[in-house]
């Protein structure tokens, strides 16, 4: 019996390459959206599918290549909306109408953990409260998965916060809930093998939960270094410059946000990666060498 396709949206992105790792090793037969065949999805099994996953003609296209029934659909404020919520919310509807026209069995949608209940400053998830109501009222069949923050942003130097050895940075060193992005992709292997089980439910993506000072521990433990617990900038500079991210990490720690639990979570994926693990996961620093140099 040949494995069961599925189409990853953004398939190159930070959540997309570890999804499609996770998909692959669940057994489906993964493709994935990308603009250029120069990509590195060959190296990890992922067929690639030359496509511009924001326009609706090129989606088409992509439903009736593949042949695939299942699909994960992410969507980018950030980057591929240019940080507007009307522009984040028609690229989801194309991706849903897409779906729909192609006679999907089931979309699986990343929105963002608590997303309703941030405050009208966080605009980067406007959009993914929008696109949840239209997903539930398109008529496809459908489940959600609802991350926390990545762990992916400690080491992130596209946004000025690369991982060094001997120190870890973020946005806040208070109390903070965690996941990988590779669990994302695992939760979602989850719903999309039993999904009638899932048909119209959300899962909060909660794996770990703990201050900056923990994730340090986790690192310093995995690297055999001591490790330094710092912000990536002064809050009155997050204030100033990240309005969007400054009121979402107000969120996680006056309101102490989201309202998931890891041992939720943990319900459904036991092994869910922690801290510790995920650093053992991620395996380097943004310059290539690697954290643990005794294995």
């Amino acid at each position: 019996m040949s494995a069961e396709k599925i189409l990853v949206l953004n398939s190159t992105g930070k959540v997309g390459r570890n999804v499609c790792r996770a998909l692959l090793e669940a057994g489906f037969d993964v493709y994935g959206t990308t603009r250029s065949t120069k990509g590195a999805l060959a190296s990890l099994g992922v067929k690639s599918v030359v496509c511009n996953y924001t326009l609706r003609a090129d989606l088409d296209r992509a439903f009736i290549q593949t042949g695939a029934k299942k699909v994960f659909v992410i969507t980018d404020y950030f980057g591929a909306a240019r940080k507007s919520a009307d522009l984040e919310i028609e690229q989801g509807r194309a991706a849903i109408d897409a779906a729909k026209a192609a006679g999907v069995q089931h979309l699986v949608f990343m929105s963002v953990a608590d997303a309703e209940f941030f405050d009208h400053h966080v605009k980067h998830l406007h959009a993914k409260v929008a696109l949840e109501k239209y997903l539930r009222e398109s008529g496809v069949p459908f489940s959600i998965l609802r991350p926390c923050a990545f762990f992916e942003n400690l080491d992130d130097p596209a946004n000025w916060n690369p991982l060094k050895k001997g120190v870890v940075k973020f946005l806040t060193t208070l109390d903070c809930k965690y996941c990988a992005t590779y669990d994302i992709g695992r939760a979602a292997a989850i719903q999309l093998k039993d999904p009638q089980l899932w048909l119209g439910k959300t899962l909060d993506v909660i794996g770990w939960q703990g201050d900056l000072s923990k994730v340090a521990a986790a690192l310093s433990k995995v690297s055999g270094v001591p490790v330094k617990a710092q912000l990536a900038m002064p809050i009155f500079l997050r204030r100033l410059f990240l309005k969007d991210l400054h009121h979402m990490c107000l969120y996680y720690e006056v309101q102490k946000g989201p309202r998931g639990t890891p041992e939720a979570f943990k319900k459904i994926l036991p092994d869910t990666l922690s801290a510790e693990d995920w650093f053992r996961f991620h395996g380097q620093y943004s310059n290539g060498k690697k954290i643990a140099t005794g294995v």
